[in-house]
């Protein structure tokens, strides 16, 4: 049975699962894809194409632009609030990565010949693999280039059994598009000229990089246009990371292999297999283990190396993982506790990936104060919150003050343009003052946040239950 024959239902309950975490998850991931992404293009109102990148960003206008479009069509059509023009740009870009998943994961079904119960499994990996329908969703560099890179490896395996040339010049587009949207990516098309050169086909390796040579140009206009210097931010990046990259600690090499190891979840596929089984397997997969192997070389020369950078080959992962996971599936009985413990493990972690959003005690009081302009001068201690989700405030009337107990008993809580704002970690050394206020609001985070503030308070401040108090009765 072909993959023509695949489940209609499987389809239905990947879209359904990741159009569900885009409706309820409003969460992000990292300080940059606020601070680097979401400030430059929310609000849409003061968002323009000449400001998204500063003088001395390593990112480029081009990484932007989607976002940036999508939140300007959000405005155009009548949405003026700064959060809403931010759900449109995750629905919006959430919905385009998805079509693209699940067309990259049918061509990977139709090009391996799978049946139809193998294709159904292949999605149901997609749809439930814990770092998939979140990580994938957002509105983050690694993210949205994640469909593309899949695409390009898709045709890097097609490339490897047909030795088509129309399969070479569509992977080294799909990775050039990858490439635009993380400018790191851009290292794996030489899986396209390593493919050629393997096959001998001199003619195919002129092409290839000829048309990846045109790409590569015509990338780097917009940078000489808004920025007046050729690939202007790649060339800054790479300076930065050089020269800068230890700023943000020193890991070693190991760090993505490790890291891979543990996402991925090889250890619950340790086993011997059929001999057959992984000389085929290395033999098939050749170009995928080329385009995660170029990926993680690049990735390890340089000593900051974050934990999101891992996104963008998560489909990848999944298509390296599938032989192993559906073999042993189709075996249940023989490895029942290893697969009931790594679903286990797996659906606990998908369900608080997907469905607690991150850093939603900074994004309910942004939301907060946006809507009770009457607040003026919060007060805080332990500059906690150190920040929170400004771009989400139409028009901020607020200012932060850092105070301490002898300042805050000075206060005129009646005054209904002072609130006071606390963390978790903080309230017991303030309970006498917090004993003369109202509580207003309370801001809470998700569970792995909890955790993660637990277990390491000092490098997670940020991760803490927010509590709003104020004395005046209209708030």
């Amino acid at each position: 049975m072909g993959t023509k024959h695949y489940g209609v239902f499987s389809l239905i309950l990947t879209s359904f699962v990741y159009f569900l975490v885009l409706l309820v998850n409003d969460g992000f991931m990292a300080l940059d894809e606020y601070w680097v992404g979401i400030t430059r293009y929310i609000p849409a109102q003061s968002s323009a194409i000449t400001t998204l990148v500063a003088a001395d960003d390593v990112k480029s206008p081009l990484q932007l632009l989607p976002m940036h479009a999508v939140a300007q069509a959000a405005l155009g059509l009548g949405i003026v609030s700064p959060y809403w023009q931010y759900r449109s740009v995750i629905f919006v870009l959430g919905v385009l990565s998805i079509v693209l998943l699940i067309f990259g994961f049918l061509k990977y079904a139709k090009i391996n010949n799978l049946k139809s119960e193998e294709t159904n499994f292949l999605l149901f990996i997609l749809t439930f693999y814990f770092a998939a329908p979140f990580a994938l969703t957002r509105p983050m560099f690694e993210s949205i280039a994640a469909p593309w890179l899949t695409l390009a490896a898709v045709m890097a395996l097609r490339y490897d059994i047909s030795e088509k040339l129309s399969d070479l010049l569509l992977g080294v587009f799909f990775v050039s598009v990858a490439f635009v949207l993380r400018q790191q990516l851009g290292f794996c098309a030489l899986v396209f000229i390593i493919l050629a050169v393997l096959k001998k086909n001199l003619k195919h390796v002129f092409l290839a990089g000829a048309f990846g040579v045109f790409l590569f140009v015509l990338s780097g206009i917009p940078d000489l246009y808004l920025r007046g210097q050729f690939h202007y931010s790649l060339l800054n990046l790479t300076i930065y990371n050089y020269e800068h990259g230890s700023d943000y600690g020193n890991r070693t090499v190991f760090f993505y292999p490790i890291l891979i190891f543990v996402v991925a979840f090889i250890p619950f596929f340790i086993k011997k297999y059929p001999e057959h089984m992984l000389r085929d397997y290395f033999k098939k997969n050749r170009s995928l283990l080329m385009t995660l192997g170029l990926f993680v070389f690049l990735h390890s020369l340089f000593p900051q190396k974050w934990e999101r950078f891992i996104i963008s080959v998560i489909p990848i992962l999944i298509f390296l993982v599938f032989p192993f996971l559906y073999y042993l599936h189709k075996n249940f009985k023989q490895h029942r506790v290893r697969l009931i413990s790594l679903y286990t493990l797996n659906g606990f972690l998908f369900i608080v990936a997907s469905f607690f959003p991150a850093q939603k005690n900074l994004i309910e009081m942004s939301l907060f104060l946006n809507d009770h302009s009457g607040i003026k001068n919060v007060y805080r201690v332990s500059n906690t919150p150190e920040w929170i989700t400004e771009a989400f405030v139409l028009n901020k009337q607020f200012r932060f003050i850092d105070s301490n107990t002898s300042e805050l008993d000075r206060i005129d809580w009646t005054d209904c343009s002072n609130a006071f704002v606390i963390g978790e970690a903080q309230q017991h050394d303030y309970k006498t003052i917090i004993g003369h206020l109202k509580l207003k609001a309370q801001f809470n985070v998700n569970l792995i946040e909890q955790l993660a503030f637990k277990l390491n308070p000092k490098n997670n401040i940020r991760r803490v239950r927010l509590s709003l108090y104020s004395g005046c009765d209209l708030i």
